[in-house]
């Protein structure tokens, strides 16, 4: 009798069990029976079609944070939250948006050293309330006129497809420095570029891209004074400057992710690229131009994040206007913009960036920072190259806009040691990495 008891109390054990079994499961496959959009100025029928959930489909939670995280990484919202409802064996989402504002201006002004440099512009990143990015600027040099125009789009005929192109046109200084910084030839380089790309994500952390790009150059000497004509005289002695067009395909790879967090940075991101040059696609020179590379961040405690960039990169062929180019704020600060040049190259920046102020208008975050690069000429790439780099450190300040599209305002203070010992203070626009 007790072993009947027994038995039969088991199978209601067993029968409670599956029963709970079979409800998470019908609750889990419950279909999408609506999606709501509420708050963004971006047509809902845009967002909808960046998200892999669909109305009818078996609502997955996965699938559905997977949506959340890659509304956050596009960096076009400054408030991302999703609400599920289920209820009556169906399942309603709804998505809360708040676009950052989105038409931004462009200005710079520089002046010395004989040249001068205006340029001003607009772009706005929602066109059409279609998350459309336009763009396009204003430049003058020394008294030519240059413009650059510009498109991107974030879903092009699919969610994992990204479309953009630019045109440029414009005249610049062609940084002739020695690795001290001093001005050793005076030329100026006039350049009309079209790039076009298209990038396929195949999964969640893995991208593929193809690139074109048509390039033509004219270098001109600047023989002002005679000071400049002889420094030019002794430049082409050594140097090849030849103008003409190039002709490329870049076909690259990159593998993981960065998720963005406000202004908090996790994961990481590799990459790797070539750029193909051939005198076969109409072009006056022929290399391969290739770089490796990765960034990354962490969150070290609550409000420290700590960062990094690491590239390498290595070329053939002797074009001058096809080189690496290191220094500024981008690359090695404390040293002046495109100080250095060469055939290869490697760099490494590290960050420490703790959140000073944190308020929903404004952020201030501080900035601990080293560079650590080089850049240089030979025919192939040795372990040579990593012999008494560039290097600098210092801190600075990040004034942080969250609802506005890559509002960041930096201050970086750096102490150079190799090849020169100096301070720098560099200003700028945007988060480099």
């Amino acid at each position: 009798m007790k072993t009947m008891v027994e038995t039969a109390s088991t199978r209601l054990v067993m029968t409670a069990a599956l029963l709970v079994l079979i409800g998470r499961g019908l609750s889990f496959a419950a279909p999408v029976a609506r999606i709501e959009v509420e708050g963004a100025k971006t047509r809902p029928d845009v967002i909808l079609a960046l998200l892999d959930t669909r109305v009818g489909a078996e609502f997955d939670k996965a699938v559905w944070e997977q949506d959340l995280r890659r509304l956050r990484n596009l960096d076009y919202f400054y408030d991302v939250e999703g609400v599920v409802d289920e209820s009556g064996g169906k399942v309603e989402l709804r998505l809360r948006l708040r676009n950052k504002f989105s038409t931004l201006p462009v200005f710079k002004f520089k002046s010395g050293g004989g040249a001068s440099l205006f340029t001003a512009g607009l772009y706005e990143i929602n066109f059409l309330d279609r998350l459309l990015e336009v763009g396009g600027q204003y430049e003058r040099f020394n008294g030519k006129p240059g413009q650059v125009l510009w498109f991107r789009h974030p879903y092009f005929l699919s969610r994992r497809n990204r479309l953009g192109t630019e045109v440029l046109v414009h005249t610049v200084n062609l940084p002739l420095l020695t690795d001290k910084g001093v001005e050793e030839a005076f030329f100026e380089n006039k350049e009309t570029r079209w790039n076009g790309r298209l990038q396929r994500e195949l999964g969640e952390a893995l991208r593929v891209t193809a690139e074109i790009g048509v390039y033509r150059n004219e270098f001109t000497r600047d023989d002002a004074t005679p000071a400049k004509t002889a420094s030019n005289d002794r430049f082409l002695l050594s140097t090849t400057l030849r103008s003409g067009r190039t002709v490329s395909v870049t076909p690259s790879v990159s593998v993981g992710r960065l998720d963005r967090d406000r202004h908090f940075v996790a994961g990481h991101e590799g990459f790797a690229q070539v750029e193909l040059a051939h005198r076969a696609l109409g072009s006056s020179f022929a290399f391969a131009k290739g770089q490796v590379g990765a960034t990354g961040g962490w969150r070290a405690a609550e409000r420290w994040n700590l960062v990094y960039q690491a590239r390498l990169g290595s070329k053939t062929g002797r074009e001058f206007q096809h080189k690496f180019y290191l220094g500024g704020l981008d690359t090695a600060r404390g040293f002046l913009d495109r100080q250095f040049r060469g055939e290869h190259m490697w760099l490494l920046n590290l960050e420490a960036r703790p959140t000073l102020v944190d308020r929903p208008r404004w952020v201030l975050q501080g900035a601990l920072f080293t560079d650590v690069a080089k850049t240089w000429d030979a025919r192939n790439f040795g372990v040579d190259g990593f012999g008494r780099p560039i290097i600098s450190y210092g801190a600075g300040a990040r004034v942080i806009f969250p609802r506005v599209y890559r509002a960041i305002l930096r201050l970086d203070a750096a102490r150079t040691e190799r090849p020169v010992r100096q301070v720098g203070v560099n200003l700028g626009l945007q988060q480099f990495f």
